[in-house]
Parts: structure tokens; sequence; C-alpha cells
């Protein structure tokens, strides 16, 4: 059994990677696109998350404890959780709770905001294992200079946990959690990147 912890300041999309993941599990694209053979969800809770009033096309959320999902590929069980990513202590005591238990780290950007800026959430977090993937999320919302934004951020992203954490990023991935025409390809990601970290079954934390 792996356990993954999906982490991100707040708002970056972890939720919704989740419930895509899920998506893919119940509609049968992740056994016929990725040909895992038997997939299934053993149970989905998302009572901790709640969406915010707001008058734009973002969905703001909150997330009180750790959302979780539990499948099983084969004969094989595992965990995914998705942790809030405010200051609110319950909030925090979730957090480092997944980081410590987890065994692979997917480290959540929303690609349309200040990188910089979000790297506070990751300063904040003590135990995370030595190796890491990080997903570059709402790719759709970047415009037509896209490309080289998704590119400096990689660099950027790099340099923060090489430098200051000691970790490698094991790999990147451009996602778009929420399924619109025309970005099949970064939908599907969000799938792989889950997939590729049940594969690594040998991440260390770092101290």
């Amino acid at each position: 059994m792996v356990n993954v912890g999906i982490l991100g300041d707040v708002s970056v999309g972890k939720t919704t990677i989740l419930r895509l993941f899920v998506k893919y599990v119940e509609d049968k694209t992740l056994q016929n696109k990725f040909k895992t053979g038997e997939a299934q969800i053993v149970k989905g809770d998302f009572s901790g998350e709640a969406t915010l009033p707001s008058t734009g096309d973002e969905k703001p959320t909150k997330t009180i404890h750790p959302n979780r999902v539990v499948f099983r590929i084969g004969d094989k069980m595992h965990t995914l959780f998705a942790p809030g990513g405010d200051d609110r202590p319950l909030v925090r005591m979730g957090i480092t709770t997944v980081s410590r238990i987890a065994r692979l780290i997917v480290a959540v950007f929303d690609a349309s905001r200040d990188i910089d800026d979000q790297f506070e959430f990751y300063s904040a977090v003590r135990f995370i294992p030595r190796t890491i993937i990080v997903a570059l999320n709402k790719a759709d919302l970047l415009g037509k200079d896209g490309n080289k934004k998704i590119e400096e951020y990689k660099k950027k992203i790099a340099d923060y946990f090489s430098t200051k954490r000691q970790i490698k990023v094991e790999a990147f991935y451009v996602t778009v959690a929420e399924t619109k025409p025309g970005f099949e390809d970064q939908n599907d990601a969000c799938a792989r990147l889950i997939l590729d970290c049940i594969a690594n079954e040998s991440a260390e934390k770092a101290p």
C-alpha cells in the first residue's frame, strides 16, 4: 500500500485533481487509457471540503480536514490524501500528519498565480520526502506565453526545493484538473502523476 500526499497552497486545485482521478476510475478511463487492469474506488471522503462564495468563474475552497480517496488497482490498495493549505491549527495538523505518513508527495502549484508566494506553504512543512512530484495546475489560464512561463516556473521550483530543502523534483506534470475541451492531455496528466506515484515505493523522508 502506498500513501500519497497531495499538498499545496489554498485553492491550487488539490481536491479537483483528486476528484478527477475518481472520475477516471469510475468511468473506466483509467483502465482503458492507461491499461492499469481492474481499478476501483474503495472509499472517497470529501467531507472536509467547502466552496466559498464567489462572483467570478473561480470557485475558491477551504478544506478543514484532509480529503481522502482509497482505491485499488489489481490486488493493491492505495490512499490519496489532500489536506487544506491555510494556517488554521487544525488544517496545519492535517498537513503535518499527511506529510509524515505519505511515501511520496505531489506538490501542486497554481500556474496562473505568483509562484514565489506559493513557496511559503512548503517552507512551513517540515517533513517532505527526498523526492517529490510537482503538478503545475491550471495551465489553461496561462494564455499565449504559457509554455515560456511553465519553463520559468519549473526552474524556479526545482531551484527552491534543491537549495532550500535538499529535495529533488522527480518529475513535472502540467495539469488542468477541470475537464475542458482542448485540454485532454493535461487532464490525463492528473491521473498519470498519481499512477507514477504509486509506482514509486522508494522515496525517503528528508530530515
